[in-house]
């Protein structure tokens, strides 16, 4: 599987197994995700805030003469209550498609959501998600979602439950963001990842958002490198980057929308 492979022995898995992360979890992490596409990097951030909002996600592998659609991901979330669905399309014709819904609810800092899998393709299965999330202060979040509860069986691979802890420092009036994750099973400690991201002209009515990320092996050697750049706030169009460890060529390039209104608590 090329194109959305590079990053795969972060999830424990292989290759071969043809499962394929989600998109955002590969530029956002647990600590981030506040609108739909919390659905699938932390359930608890459906909660963060009373909101609605919609996401589509469309990916190509490859990009360029050789490039071919890889992923697509819709979703919607609705004060906690959200659906998304997500289609892979891998080497030689293979499909898979997985449905999630999840539901978080929170209040004075602290959010708590859960999110039930259906995996589709070469078989069914299904895995839960459980994740949690806390304003320590307004300049630092922490929280962390575990994954694959039920050890789903997902096309010839078993996805292991995983622990993912995580942890945002904003600065600068919220116009930087630092964040670190790790990622765990119970074999032992399988990756981190470390992000930056910062918004540009904030406050203005087209704000612009710029990120990058680095995931890294349990050593911290290079396992993958992604870079976004984002235009517009409640209604933001953005496109991620996702590149080897190595950084030698782009392996996949996503173009995203989301669509967000608050509302008062």
């Amino acid at each position: 599987m090329r194109g959305l492979s590079a990053l795969l022995p972060l999830f424990a898995v292989g290759a071969a197994a043809q499962v394929a992360p989600n998109r955002a979890t590969l530029y956002l992490h647990p600590t981030e995700a506040s609108d739909a596409r919390a659905l699938w990097v932390n359930p608890a951030g459906l909660g963060r805030f009373p909101e609605a909002s919609v996401h589509l996600d469309l990916t190509v592998g490859d990009p360029g003469a050789r490039g071919r659609l890889r992923q697509f991901t819709v979703g919607l979330n609705s004060r906690g209550l959200s659906f998304g669905y997500q289609r892979d399309l891998f080497e030689g014709g293979a499909r898979g498609g997985t449905y999630r819904v999840g539901f978080a609810a929170g209040h004075a800092g602290l959010a708590a959501g859960a999110a039930a899998a259906l995996y589709r393709g070469g078989g069914s299965s299904s895995g839960w998600d459980l994740g949690v999330l806390y304003d320590v202060m307004p300049a630092l979040a922490v929280g962390g979602v575990i994954q694959s509860l039920g050890q789903p069986r997902v096309r010839d691979s078993t996805l292991r439950v995983t622990y993912v802890p995580s942890a945002t420092l904003q600065l600068f009036g919220r116009r930087v963001n630092l964040s670190g994750l790790g990622r765990f099973t119970p074999d032992g400690v399988q990756g981190y990842a470390f992000g930056a991201r910062a918004v540009l002209r904030q406050g203005t009515g087209l704000p612009i958002g710029l990120g990058a990320r680095l995931d890294t092996d349990r050593s911290l050697r290079r396992a993958g490198l992604s870079f976004g750049l984002s235009l517009g706030g409640p209604d933001m169009a953005g496109l991620v980057a996702t590149a080897p460890g190595n950084g030698g060529r782009i392996d996949a390039l996503s173009l995203y929308g989301v669509s967000t209104r608050r509302f008062s608590r």
